[in-house]
């Protein structure tokens, strides 16, 4: 007798293209998804995968039974939807975000998101949002917001507010009272995380277009160190503007202007659309409506 969690099985093991990843997406063991796929292959007498690599591949009855697959999993999926129940069989929601979104509003899209759908266990994964974009492809989180979109026809990108961020120094380092080129401003050490993140990399691309030549100081990979490397005087950095805004109201940070502003940033919600859409395009709204870059008052999200 033919089950859904067998179909799912040969479905994510096609998507992912091993047995683990497949047993991770499903939040069950790698033997249980052997043991689904041999009782598919025992009950049509023949092979599904080609196991003789180090990712498995369908053979040509395997996807024959993909395609049933994925038809029937969508009819589940749409009577569910219909019925509004699709929820309903979500019981895990992995959420990548980037350190910006776990400082600003991630407490209130949590708070919202556990609101509207208690059953739903949460995890939230901090990472830089390239390394995001990659577990989102690769099928180990589900859902990502970060300032970078993904142009494949199997995701969804919404997007959020623009993030705008200005050059920062220590006022022992430049006085607010200067006006700086670009270039005048390259002759710092300019301080950036370390890894690949989406901001970073969005700037790399301008500062090539304008011709500029950076001294990188690498200053960890936690946008809190870097802010604190500023505010001691080692160097300049581009920080988002709205969070530290309270650093340059207090004069531990000096907002330099410069003849030439930073480009802002744009975020996005991304999801596949292979999962609990109903899920995750009401999750992309709660981040459109909710996004705000500025440092939260946690007090007031608690007493909630």
């Amino acid at each position: 007798m033919l089950t859904l969690k067998q179909l799912e099985a040969v479905y994510w093991v096609a998507k992912l293209g091993t047995f683990g990843a497949a047993a991770d997406r499903l939040y069950t063991t790698q033997s249980a998804i052997s043991k689904r796929i041999n009782e598919l292959e025992m009950f049509f007498v023949a092979s599904l995968f080609d196991r003789s690599r180090r990712t498995v591949r369908l053979t040509a009855k395997g996807r024959e039974l993909l395609e049933a697959a994925e038809e029937m999993l969508q009819a589940r999926d749409r009577l569910l939807e219909r019925m509004g129940k699709e929820v309903e069989v979500v019981r895990h929601f992995r959420l990548g975000i980037t350190e910006l979104i776990a400082l600003t509003f991630l407490p209130r899209l949590v708070q919202e998101i556990r609101q509207a759908y208690p059953m739903v266990s949460l995890e939230p994964e901090i990472d830089v949002s390239t390394n995001l974009a990659t577990r989102l492809l690769h099928g180990e989180i589900d859902f990502i917001i970060a300032p970078t979109v993904l142009k494949d026809p199997r995701f969804t990108s919404v997007p959020l507010k623009k993030l705008q961020l200005h050059w920062m120094s220590s006022p022992s380092l430049i006085t607010d009272s200067q006006v700086l080129s670009l270039e005048e401003i390259a002759n710092y050490p300019i301080l950036m995380q370390i890894g690949t993140s989406g901001v970073d990399a969005i700037y790399e691309r301008w500062f090539e277009s304008k011709n500029l030549t950076i001294r990188r100081t690498f200053a960890g990979n936690s946008l809190i160190a870097l802010s604190s490397l500023t505010v001691a005087g080692f160097g300049v950095s581009y920080l988002p503007a709205l969070y530290f805004s309270d650093l340059v109201d207090q004069g531990l940070l000096n907002v330099l202007h410069s003849t030439q502003s930073l480009p802002a940033v744009r975020y996005y919600a991304i999801y596949r659309n292979d999962g609990p859409t109903a899920l995750y395009s009401m999750v992309a709204d709660l981040a459109r409506r909710l996004c705000d870059f500025s440092k939260p008052d946690l007090a007031s999200v608690i007493s909630r």
